[in-house]
C-alpha cells in the first residue's frame, strides 16, 4: 500500500499577522520616501521642470482679468518699414518717432533697444568713411551743423522727455562701453543688518549705448532676462545690484517715470525680498525676480504702428498718460520670448506684461520657502499614507489617495487665485501616487505569495486526498504495491514522447500532462465498490463474478462524478473521470464497460491502458509470476490496433526503456527486479482476467 508523506506542523497555511505586516510596510515606506527625497533634492533640474509644468497650467486656469490700459506699444511693422526705409532706422528718424510719442501725451516711454555703435548714415560719419576709404573730401557746408551727427539728435531728444533708455548688465569681465547708468535711486532695508541681499544678482560690467546717447538719457533700465531651464519664459530680474546699488529693470523704470517716483526700496520679507514702489508692494524672490503674470490666450495689449504716429495720423493726446514702450514686430526683425501660454510672445510685449502686473498689483509669487514645503508636504504624506493605509482594504487605498490629489490641487489653486502665491502640487501628488503604487504592490506581491501557499496547501490537500482514495483501493487489493507510482511516471513518459506529435500538438500541454500525472492514480478507484471474495479471489472469476468485476470503472466513475458535482467540473475532474471511465476500453471495441472503439476512447484513457497491461505483466499475481520487460514489451506490440492505440503503442515501442527504468525504480521487491532484468522467453501464465 502506497505510503503517504507524514504531515508537519511547518507544513500548515501560514497564520497571517497584520500587526507584523503593518511594521513591515512602514519600514519599506520609510526607506523609500527617504530614496525618493535623495532623487528630488539632488535631481533639482527635473523637480523645477515637474513643478513649472503643473503651475503653468494652474496660473492658465486662473479667471481671464482685464489687461491694465496703461502699457502701449509703439510698434515698427511692415507699413512702418514700407514707408520709411529698413531697420534700423537713422537716429535721427528715431528721435522723431520719439518725439512724436511725447507730443501724443505719453507718460513714459521705454525704448526696447541698445545703440551700441555709432549711427553710420549720419552725415559726419559718410563725410568720415568717405576720406577714409576713398581718400575724397566731401563738404557738409550744405547740411545744418546740428544735423551732421544722428546720435547727438537722438541724445538731444532724449533730454527733452520721460524716455527711457535700455542698457545690459554683464557678469563677465568683458567691459564694451562702459557707463554708470542713470536710474531711479534706491535703499536696502535689513532687519538683521545685512548690507546687501547675498542672494541678489550681482553684475560685474555694464554694456550702454553710445555716449551721446547714453549721456541725453534721463533715465534708463536693464533688459536683462533669461528663460528657465526647458527655454520658457516666466520671470524676469527687476532689480540687478552693481558696485553696491540697486538698479532698476526697463520695465520697472519706465514705470517709475510715470508715476513720478525717483526712488525705490528693498527688503526683506519671509518669502523672499519686497519692493516698495510708493505706497505698492511688489514680491520678488530671492534673487530679485518677479515671476510675471502673462496675458491670456487671446489676450494682447494696444499696439500702434508707429507709421501711424509719424504721419501724424492719430489724434492729439492719443497716449495721454500711457506707458510706451518702442519695439519692433515687423517679420524677421522681432524677438521672440516664448511664454507657457503664448510660444511668440514680443520681446517689447514682456516690458508691457511687467508694467501691467504693476498697475493691476496683480501679482504671482513663489516663496523661496516653496520648494522646502512641498517636500516636506510630500514626505509627510507618504509617511502617514503608507502607516495608515498599510491594512487598508482596497476601497480605502483607492479612495484616500485619490482624495489627496484632490485636495492638493484644490487648496493649491484656491491659494493661487485668492494670494497669487504658487504652490505647487506636483511633487506631493507624485509621491502620493509613488505610495499609492508601490502600496499596491506590495500588497499584490503579499497576496501573490500568500495565494501561492494557499494553492501549495490545496494541491497538496488534493494529492493526500487522491492518495487516500488510491490507498483505500490498495488496501482492498494489497497485491498492487507501488503500481500507483509507477502508472503515473509511465502515462508523464508517454504524454512527454508524444507532446509534439501533429496529432497532440497543442493538446498535450506541459499543464494537460501535469494532469494526467496526478489523475493516473484514480484509475481504480471503482475498486473500493467490489466484495472482498471477487477482489481477493485466488482463483478464476466465474461470469458473474466477472461481470461484478467490469464494473468497476463505472463505480470509479461515479464517485469521481460525485465528487465533481461538489466542488465542479475542473479540467482534473474531467481527466480523472476519464481515465477511471474507459481505463479499460480497447481500440478494437471489445473492452469494457461502453465497448467504446478507436478515437472515441478519450485520450487520456488510451494512454492509462497501456500503462496498465505493462505494469500488470511484470507484477506479480496470484494467478502468474511477474514477466520480463522484453516479454511485457512483445505483448503490447501484439496488441497493436487490438488493444491499444498503434500511435501510442510506436511511442512505447521508441521509449519502452523508459518503462523498464521506472519500473526499477519503483519495484515492489528484489524478484520483481530480478524478473524484469530475465530475458524473454521464459513460460508464463495468462494475466487473470480481473487485471
Amino acid at each position: 500500500m502506497q505510503e503517504l508523506p507524514a504531515a508537519k506542523l511547518g507544513d500548515a497555511i501560514p497564520q497571517r499577522s497584520p500587526t507584523k505586516e503593518r511594521a513591515q510596510t512602514i519600514i519599506a515606506g520609510i526607506a523609500l520616501t527617504l530614496l525618493l527625497l535623495a532623487l528630488a533634492i539632488t535631481n533639482p533640474a527635473a523637480v523645477e521642470r515637474l513643478n513649472n509644468a503643473v503651475s503653468d497650467i494652474q496660473i492658465g486656469l486662473l479667471p481671464k482679468t482685464t489687461l491694465s490700459p496703461l502699457p502701449v506699444i509703439v510698434e515698427v511693422d511692415e507699413k512702418s518699414l514700407a514707408t520709411y526705409g529698413q531697420w534700423p532706422w537713422p537716429r535721427y528718424q528715431v528721435a522723431r518717432l520719439l518725439a512724436a510719442i511725447k507730443q501724443s501725451g505719453a507718460a513714459a516711454v521705454g525704448i526696447d533697444a541698445v545703440f551700441v555703435e555709432k549711427d553710420r548714415t549720419s552725415p559726419v560719419e559718410i563725410q568720415r568713411m568717405i576720406e577714409q576709404d576713398l581718400q575724397q573730401k566731401l563738404p557738409l557746408t550744405t547740411i545744418k551743423e546740428s544735423l551732421w551727427d544722428y546720435d547727438t539728435i537722438l541724445g538731444q531728444t532724449l533730454k527733452t522727455g520721460p524716455f527711457v533708455l535700455s542698457y545690459f548688465f554683464t557678469f563677465d569681465n568683458v567691459n564694451a562701453n562702459p557707463c554708470q547708468p542713470k536710474s531711479a535711486g534706491s535703499a536696502w532695508l535689513s532687519a538683521n543688518g545685512e548690507k546687501n541681499p547675498s542672494h541678489l544678482n550681482h553684475a560685474v560690467n555694464v554694456t550702454c549705448n553710445m555716449p551721446p546717447i547714453q549721456q541725453g538719457a534721463n533715465t534708463s533700465g536693464f533688459i536683462n532676462t533669461a528663460p528657465d531651464i526647458d527655454g520658457i519664459y516666466r520671470k524676469t530680474p527687476l532689480i540687478i545690484e552693481y558696485k553696491g546699488r540697486f538698479y532698476p529693470s526697463l520695465a520697472l523704470q519706465t514705470f517709475l517715470t510715470a508715476n513720478s517716483l525717483d526712488h525705490f526700496l528693498l527688503s526683506e520679507s519671509e518669502t523672499g525680498l519686497t519692493l516698495q514702489l510708493g505706497k505698492n508692494s511688489v514680491p520678488l524672490d530671492k534673487g530679485g525676480n518677479l515671476l510675471i503674470k502673462f496675458p491670456a490666450h487671446g489676450q494682447s495689449f494696444k499696439k500702434i504702428s508707429a507709421y501711424d504716429l509719424l504721419s501724424g495720423k492719430l489724434a492729439a493726446n492719443s497716449l495721454q498718460g500711457k506707458i510706451a514702450f518702442v519695439g519692433v514686430s515687423a517679420t524677421g526683425l522681432h524677438e521672440f520670448r516664448p511664454t507657457p501660454y503664448d510660444p511668440q510672445l514680443l520681446g517689447v510685449e514682456f516690458h508691457a506684461a511687467i508694467v501691467d502686473n504693476l498697475a493691476r498689483q496683480d501679482f504671482l509669487h513663489r516663496p523661496d520657502s516653496a520648494l522646502l514645503l512641498e517636500l516636506t508636504t510630500a514626505v509627510v504624506l507618504a509617511l502617514a499614507l503608507f502607516a495608515g493605509l498599510a491594512n487598508a482594504g482596497l476601497t480605502a487605498s483607492i479612495v484616500i489617495p485619490c482624495l489627496l490629489i484632490v485636495s492638493l490641487f484644490v487648496s493649491s489653486q484656491l491659494l493661487l487665485a485668492e494670494t497669487g502665491i504658487v504652490i505647487s502640487p506636483a511633487l506631493p501628488t507624485m509621491m502620493t501616487l509613488l505610495v499609492f503604487l508601490i502600496l499596491a504592490l506590495m500588497k499584490y506581491t503579499r497576496e501573490y505569495i500568500r495565494a501561492k501557499e494557499m494553492a501549495l496547501q490545496v494541491a497538496r490537500t488534493q494529492e493526500g486526498i487522491i492518495g487516500s482514495f488510491c490507498s483505500m483501493s490498495e488496501y482492498r487489493d494489497p497485491e498492487t504495491g507501488a503500481h500507483i507510482l509507477r502508472t503515473q511516471e509511465y502515462i508523464k513518459a508517454l504524454a512527454k514522447h508524444l507532446q509534439h506529435h501533429p496529432k497532440f500538438k497543442g493538446i498535450l500541454t506541459n499543464e494537460v500532462i501535469e494532469l494526467l500525472f496526478k489523475a493516473a492514480p484514480l484509475h481504480d478507484i471503482g475498486k473500493i465498490g467490489i466484495r472482498d471474495h471477487i477482489l481477493l479471489k485466488n482463483d478464476r472469476l466465474t461470469e458473474i463474478e466477472f461481470e461484478i468485476m467490469q464494473s468497476h470503472p463505472q463505480i470509479g466513475a461515479d464517485i469521481i462524478k460525485s465528487v465533481a458535482t461538489q466542488i465542479g467540473w475542473n479540467p482534473f475532474m474531467q481527466i480523472a473521470h476519464q481515465i477511471s471511465l474507459y481505463h479499460q476500453e480497447k481500440w478494437d471495441g471489445s473492452g469494457y464497460p461502453q465497448g467504446l472503439a478507436g478515437e472515441a476512447i478519450p485520450f487520456p484513457a488510451r494512454f492509462m491502458a497501456l500503462a496498465d497491461v505493462y505494469d500488470a505483466l511484470i507484477s506479480k499475481r496470484v494467478y502468474k509470476p511477474a514477466f520480463s520487460h522484453d516479454k511485457a514489451v512483445s505483448i503490447i506490440r501484439e496488441g497493436k490496433d487490438k488493444h491499444f492505440d498503434p500511435l501510442i503503442v510506436e511511442a512505447f515501442e521508441t521509449i519502452h526503456e523508459q518503462f523498464r527504468d521506472i519500473a526499477l525504480r519503483f519495484s515492489d521487491n528484489d524478484e520483481q527486479r530480478e524478473a524484469l532484468l530475465a530475458h524473454e522467453g521464459q513460460s508464463t501464465e495468462n494475466k487473470n482476467q480481473k487485471d
